[in-house]
């Protein structure tokens, strides 16, 4: 049977967003942030997804420890070229959407956004595979808060590294990839009992026929709009050529006509005069001659 993508969202939501098990999502974020989670509830969605963008965009998942910590975990496989100012935005939403009106700021509980991207950001091209941001002063990197946590795993940078299954999160970052090798997804099952288990809930959504439909209608959904976004980016490629050359070629008869009337005021001829042989006034190529002079 194929192995569906984990890293389709709408799968991945299926694995890790059961309310009633979170195991496996428990597994997955103590590997995220090295830390140990024993209680976790998986809420159901609340943030508001309003423009056509978000809800194309986003399947997340958010949970929230026993002590309060809000986590908010989503997988993005389309680059949309606002990743940064996005994260953001969202994080501010959960950190603040279940704050009631006269409530005391100290209440406002720390808040975590984890990004799972199948592209890399620009802004992050020099960083690690695995990037965590807080708050921190600029010189002394002393930190100001943990309350605002950040996290960016951009997927194709682990193409680029030896991965190690030793390592908790390398062993769920190599069974979030559709193309691992068997080899090495059986000695990652092997040692990791969580991981086993989501492999086998894996193969039990490949087989279910409906998982399977909505899969594919969410793979297709993100294909046209990723075909969309490219026709739109050759589009402004090709409008941005053909004004350049627009923009070329009125500069070069603009410099053409300014050589001509150069050299027939070096004949004598009066600029007026000149005027009538170009498209001009005389006003203008007055102005012309002066800012090719400076």
């Amino acid at each position: 049977m194929e192995r569906l993508n984990p890293l389709n969202d709408f799968l991945f939501k299926k694995l890790f967003g059961d309310e009633k098990d979170p195991k496996l999502l428990i597994s997955l974020l103590n590997a995220i942030l090295d830390e140990t989670i024993a209680v976790l509830t998986i809420e159901k969605e609340q943030l508001n997804r309003d423009t056509r963008e978000e809800k194309l965009g986003v399947l997340d998942i958010k949970a929230k420890t026993e002590l309060g910590k809000k986590i908010n975990i989503e997988v993005q496989l389309l680059d949309q070229k606002n990743m940064v100012p996005r994260t953001l935005f969202y994080w501010s939403k959960l950190f603040v959407e279940d704050f009631a009106a006269g409530s005391e700021y100290t209440e406002l509980q720390k808040a975590v956004t984890i990004n799972l991207l199948d592209f890399e950001l620009k802004e992050l091209v020099n960083e690690s595979y695995h990037t965590k941001y807080q708050l921190h002063e600029s010189q002394s990197k002393g930190r100001l808060t943990d309350i605002l946590e950040v996290h960016f795993i951009e997927f194709p940078k682990l193409e680029k590294m030896k991965m190690n299954v030793h390592n908790p999160l390398h062993r769920w970052l190599l069974f979030l990839q559709q193309d691992v090798s068997e080899n090495l997804l059986e000695e990652v099952i092997q040692m990791d009992a969580m991981v086993n288990k989501a492999e086998d809930k894996l193969m039990k959504l490949s087989a279910d026929p409906e998982t399977r439909r909505q899969y594919e209608l969410r793979a297709k959904a993100l294909s046209d709009e990723r075909s969309r976004m490219g026709e739109a980016r050759e589009a402004g490629i090709e409008q941005g050529m053909k004004q350049g050359m627009k923009q070329g070629i009125q500069q070069g008869m603009k410099m053409g006509i300014l050589e001509m009337v150069k050299s027939l005021l070096e004949t004598g001829m009066p600029l007026a005069e000149v005027a009538k042989h170009t498209p001009y006034t005389e006003e203008e190529l007055r102005q012309l001659l002066r800012e090719n002079e400076d």
